[in-house]
């Protein structure tokens, strides 16, 4: 299955490791970014940079950076040409452009944190689209638990990439992306904390309110679609442990069941819990369950 406007899924690319190169994602740059995407345009990164009023110079800037954000999130296409970019949008960026222009709705930032999260790929080691963010909210929450200090996410970076002299400022990129409100901070995904006079981050759980259930069922939709694109039913606990969402998520059992049960209730699942294991079967493809992202809104 593919996206109705971008590229089939077996053209999701792995991001670079240090493709933030210092840059932190600025949601009015993002949305800078989509409208120009969204007419296919393309060329380096200072003729961009002009069309779109992002900064950028010939030897760094922010153009790149905020290209690779919007890819690792899900809403932009960008293919690597000689002497540029190709861009263009997703089916999902398209819904957003239309609903969500400012990229200011809080289902809007929950998804594209979840997108920026995602598992990429089947292969081994499990890495993500975006390594560092998969690292954090993924593999390292065994590691690091629910509350931890920047420090410890540093380590576990340097035991998953070696001791790269970038991943300091790295860990410091991912974290500060969800404490600064120009970025994701406003959804509160990390919690700043103090005990013991030390200062630790504290991961909050997705949000139960059912006005983000739309969001969470195109987030399952899209990595169906990446991980499982041959399969029309799979497992509930082959899902789970394969593409670590619901650990992402940060949900319990009982938060699962009540989020499949609303899924199976509104006609995008069939839940068969006879079998042993639930198994889920898609009633809808990704594309509808995508524009019904924003149906939660009052």
């Amino acid at each position: 299955m593919s996206n109705l406007l971008g590229l089939t899924v077996r053209d999701v690319a792995q991001l670079p490791l240090n493709f933030p190169k210092s840059f932190l994602p600025e949601r009015r740059l993002i949305a800078q970014l989509l409208p120009f995407a969204a007419k296919n345009g393309g060329g380096d990164k200072v003729s961009i940079g002009a069309q779109t009023s992002i900064p950028t110079g010939n030897s760094t800037g922010k153009v790149e950076p905020i290209i690779h954000y919007a890819v690792g999130m899900g809403m932009v296409t960008a293919i690597k040409i000689s002497g540029g970019w190709q861009l263009g949008l997703t089916a999902l960026g398209h819904v957003i452009l239309n609903e969500d222009p400012f990229l200011s709705e809080q289902q809007t930032l929950w998804l594209m944190h979840l997108m920026l999260c995602r598992r990429f790929g089947s292969a081994n080691p499990i890495s993500g689209v975006a390594s560092p963010w998969f690292a954090l909210f993924s593999s390292g929450i065994f590691r690091l638990g629910n509350k931890f200090q920047q420090q410890d996410f540093v380590d576990f970076l340097v035991e998953r990439h070696g001791d790269a002299g970038y991943l300091k400022s790295l860990a410091g990129i991912v974290i500060r992306s969800y404490i600064e409100d120009s970025c994701l901070g406003s959804i509160n995904v990390l919690q700043e904390i103090t005990a013991n006079d030390k200062k630790f981050l504290k991961r909050q759980p997705a949000p139960s309110n059912k006005s983000f259930f739309p969001v969470y069922a195109a987030y399952l939709s899209l990595i169906w679609d990446e991980l499982f694109n041959s399969e029309s039913q799979v497992s509930l606990d082959d899902f789970a442990s394969h593409s670590r969402c619901f650990i992402v998520l940060g949900w319990d059992e009982a938060m699962i069941a009540y989020w499949l049960d609303w899924m199976a209730d509104s006609g995008l699942l069939q839940i068969d819990r006879y079998t042993g294991a639930p198994i889920l079967l898609r009633l809808k493809n990704t594309n509808q369950v995508i524009s019904s992202i924003y149906s939660g809104l009052i």
